[in-house]
């Protein structure tokens, strides 16, 4: 698995070259050590995902890239869109009111867009796998990442 690492640690700094810019000009200004941090840190947390849901799985040699790929392409940007979502949720509460109609409305089209991602993922994967190995993927992914679960009635009863 070291040289699993060791790809997977490559192609996700290649994703993060692609993807990291325009979150970082969406944030405060940091120094270049903290850019590096914020750097290591997404690296990492991508990488451990990657391992977690590999490891939850049994795949051959030559199905091992093709998913580390698929899943390198799933996490590297759903992790940017819950930086960002995050971003938003902390502006609205420094802020000091709810979200607006247009808040709510970024935030669902985010939401879709995870979706997408999340559906693009399964697609691929199941291109890849087996039927018993694609049934432990669905069981590690709802482990590692429980899908939200909508309230009955809409709006919460609202």
């Amino acid at each position: 698995m070291k040289t699993a690492s060791l790809f997977t640690y490559a192609l996700t700094a290649l994703i993060l070259a692609l993807f990291v810019p325009p979150i970082a000009s969406a944030q405060t200004p940091m120094t270049p050590e903290q850019a590096e941090e914020a750097k290591n840190r997404f690296n990492k947390a991508i990488e451990e995902r990657v391992l977690r849901v590999l490891q939850g799985i049994e795949v051959t040699e030559e199905q091992l890239r093709p998913m580390q790929e698929a899943l390198i392409q799933f996490f590297a940007p759903m992790q940017i869109e819950q930086a960002k979502m995050q971003a938003e949720r902390r502006k609205m509460q420094a802020e000091g009111g709810g979200p607006t109609n247009r808040d709510r409305q970024a935030m669902m089209q985010r939401r879709q867009k995870l979706e997408k991602l999340r559906g693009d993922l399964n697609k691929k994967v199941k291109a890849i796998l087996d039927k018993k190995q694609y049934k432990s993927f669905q069981s590690t992914m709802e482990k590692l990442m429980p899908q939200p679960r909508r309230a009955p009635g809409g709006r919460g009863g609202r």
